[in-house]
């Protein structure tokens, strides 16, 4: 099983589906990731820090994480899980928290929308 790529190469993490979940995709990172940590702690250099969901889901006797299409399909259900991520976004780019590498991509989706919005005349509700 295919897990999130390995926070500090990006290459696939496999997975067995036994066991604990593996974060590393092999001892190499591992060690290296924590040589950095140990240099960063001294203040040699600087740590990019990655955070990682633990959402996983039942299927029969098996625990798998839900694909990122079904977690999409999943909000857009949802009126109110639709309005928290606008209003989360909205919060991190007020406080300058967007970063605009990481999220161009999501900055153009936003622009999108509102341009469409804007041509097909859709009123804000408040």
């Amino acid at each position: 099983m295919q897990l999130d790529p390995c926070p500090r190469c990006g290459r696939a993490v496999d997975w067995a589906e036994r066991g604990r979940r593996p974060l590393w995709c092999s001892q190499a990172c591992r060690r290296a990731a924590y040589e950095e940590r140990r240099a960063s702690a001294s203040g040699a250099i600087a740590v990019r820090v990655v955070e990682r969901d633990k959402v996983t889901e039942r299927v029969g006797t098996q625990l798998r994480e839900p694909t990122v299409a079904e977690c999409v399909e999943r909000v857009l259900a949802s009126p109110r899980a639709c309005r928290e991520v606008v209003n989360g976004l909205t919060v991190k780019a007020v406080h300058g928290r967007l970063d605009s590498g990481a999220h161009a991509a999501t900055v153009a989706a936003i622009e999108r929308l509102v341009q469409t919005l804007i041509n097909s005349g859709t009123r804000p509700v408040r």
